[in-house]
């Protein structure tokens, strides 16, 4: 039985703090492969500026494809993106669990999300078809110990809940499309990787309106 990661997100655009949670995600619960999947219409955000979903989609592939990543069995997924409408978790796990029978599927949520977790479509029966994995976004003592709380009351209801001990790495996505539109570069390769910062300003991306 394979462990297969799956690691969503709008990745609006991805930057070092995915990719650090990414990292850990893949080495801290021994996973055998993982899997990027950029939403097509997240339930909670809205897509906004000249940035398609494909676009996202590129910009992941190109930060996973670069040298740093060759030991690693990564694969940016287009699921979410080929799907019409939102992209709801429950349905994209199910088709996994389809396509990596027999396998287990650890589902990375950070833990912002994870507490508002009752409000996602049949959230009982997607933790039944995954291990939630949850990942620290910040590290404000209120927050930690209601995760806690919370996993634990989960745990106490037959479900696995285990919490990733990550590097928090606070950034920002509409602060850094904020950069990005003023073109700030000496800011934005301390927080973007060489190739998603050469694809953004290649496309001339998130341009000022």
């Amino acid at each position: 039985m394979n462990k297969i990661g799956v690691f969503g997100g709008t990745f609006n655009p991805i930057h070092k703090g995915h990719e650090s949670m990414a990292e850990e995600f893949y080495n801290k619960c021994g996973l055998d492969k993982l899997l990027v999947i950029p939403s097509n219409i997240p339930p909670h955000k809205k897509n906004d500026e000249n940035v398609t979903p494909f676009m996202r989609y590129e910009m992941c592939e190109v930060c996973f494809d670069c040298d740093k990543y060759k030991g690693y069995n990564i694969e940016v997924s287009d699921i979410e993106i080929k799907k019409d409408g939102v992209s709801y978790t429950f349905d994209t796990v199910k088709m996994l669990r389809e396509i990596y029978s027999g396998d287990l599927i650890y589902f990375l949520v950070g833990s912002d999300m994870f507490l508002y977790l009752e409000h996602w479509r049949n959230y009982r029966e997607l933790l039944e078809m995954c291990v939630f994995t949850v990942a620290f976004r910040n590290r404000n003592e209120k927050e930690i110990n209601e995760v806690i709380k919370q996993r634990d009351d989960l745990k106490n209801r037959g479900y696995t809940v285990e919490l990733l001990d990550n590097i928090v790495f606070e950034i920002s996505s509409t602060e850094l499309r904020e950069k990005i539109k003023k073109r700030d570069f000496d800011y934005l390769n301390c927080y973007l990787s060489p190739e998603v910062l050469n694809y953004i300003k290649e496309r001339n991306m998130y341009v000022l309106q």
